[in-house]
């Protein structure tokens, strides 16, 4: 499975197969399968908000986001793995938890604005409402019925991914 700045990607091309690398910059889009499914890797360009002055800023170079949400609008996630080892004394051990990263944008755009993370330990989610609705405006700016709903909608940090979607099934835009 690549990661958001795999600049390769490994693969076969049979089970027995040696391992070949190919050029990310080659590939838009891969599709995984297995016993529990499907899964889309898309490489886009990724637009966050300085933390300082809530300005908007689009990557330089495309990332891999897995894929998922796909109809009029398009959901991509950046997961990062947790990990744990010894810190440099070895007295100790360094526990680092793993995350998501949602990016939101129109289904046949290249580009998703990031609106949410979620840490995969109890930590509490500062902001959501707020950077949610920064978010809507900024990707879904030719669209005002869409960001009135969702600027109406009290998001929970357990539940704003399944809020937002049920909003990009209801909302139809070009």
């Amino acid at each position: 499975m690549v990661e958001f700045d795999d600049l390769k990607v490994s693969f076969k091309t049979a089970e027995e197969a040696k391992k070949e690398k190919i050029e990310s910059a080659g590939i838009q889009k891969i599709e995984y399968s297995n016993t529990e499914g499907i899964y889309i890797a898309e490489r886009l360009f990724a637009t966050t908000a300085n933390v300082f002055t809530g300005k908007f800023s689009n990557s330089k170079k495309k990332g891999w986001f897995y894929i998922i949400y796909e109809k009029n609008v398009k959901i991509g996630v950046i997961f990062e793995e947790g990990s744990s080892k010894p810190n440099a004394g070895n007295t100790s051990t360094v526990v680092k938890l793993g995350s998501a990263s949602y990016f939101f944008g129109k289904a046949k755009s290249d580009n998703l604005v990031f609106g949410f993370f979620k840490s995969a330990g109890k930590s509490l989610a500062i902001g959501t409402d707020s950077l949610i609705r920064k978010m809507s405006k900024e990707a879904f700016s030719d669209c005002p019925k869409l960001i009135e709903i969702i600027d109406k909608e009290d998001f929970k940090a357990d539940t704003v991914i399944d809020q937002l979607t049920i909003i990009f099934e209801k909302i139809k835009c070009k």
